[in-house]
């Protein structure tokens, strides 16, 4: 898509509203974290398909595999236990059985914890699949043709993850494209 809206490298460098974007993205919005790396211009659309390939991946796939699997994981308390209710030992010869129960979280609290993660972590009821953007803001032919492959190529890595996951006893799942939201829903 980059390359169908910007035709060269100074097209980026001219497009004034995405400058002020990355501008204000380094210089008000991380002003409290360690330089990253983020430049405050984007002088490429090489630069800029990166810059969109971490933040599309993030908030798409990355944020599938750590959220939507987070129930199976977290439902089993001693797995990923969301409070200690004693302090750590500092002396692993003297850890007792009766300690470790006494530090794991109470019934009450591994209810919390299995209802957050229930909630946090299951299929949200209005989620757009990656690849589905209903408000349809491409509407040029060769934008559509681009989304159309996508759609397809989406399709393919379906159908190869679960033909690579047939037959196993324990499945991952998570990132089904068709289980990975277009964006960031909790």
């Amino acid at each position: 898509m980059v390359n169908l809206y910007y035709q060269t490298d100074r097209d980026v460098q001219q497009d004034a509203e995405l400058q002020a974007w990355i501008r204000d993205v380094t210089q008000e919005g991380f002003t409290e974290l360690p330089n990253f790396g983020l430049k405050s211009k984007l002088s490429s659309r090489e630069e800029l398909s990166t810059l969109l390939a971490v933040i599309i991946f993030t908030t798409t796939a990355q944020h599938a595999a750590t959220n939507n699997g987070q129930f199976d994981w977290c439902a089993w308390v001693p797995n990923t236990p969301c409070t200690m209710r004693l302090p750590p030992p500092t002396d692993k010869e003297a850890v007792t059985m009766e300690m470790i129960m006494a530090t794991l979280p109470d019934v009450s609290q591994s209810c919390v914890q299995m209802a957050i993660t229930w909630h946090l972590g299951r299929a949200q009821p209005d989620a757009i699949p990656l690849g589905q953007y209903p408000e349809q803001h491409f509407t040029e032919g060769r934008a559509l043709e681009m989304i159309d492959s996508f759609r397809k190529e989406l399709k393919k890595i379906e159908e190869h993850i679960l033909d690579q996951s047939a037959g196993l006893d324990l499945q991952y799942l998570f990132l089904l494209p068709s289980r990975i939201e277009n964006s960031i829903t909790i």
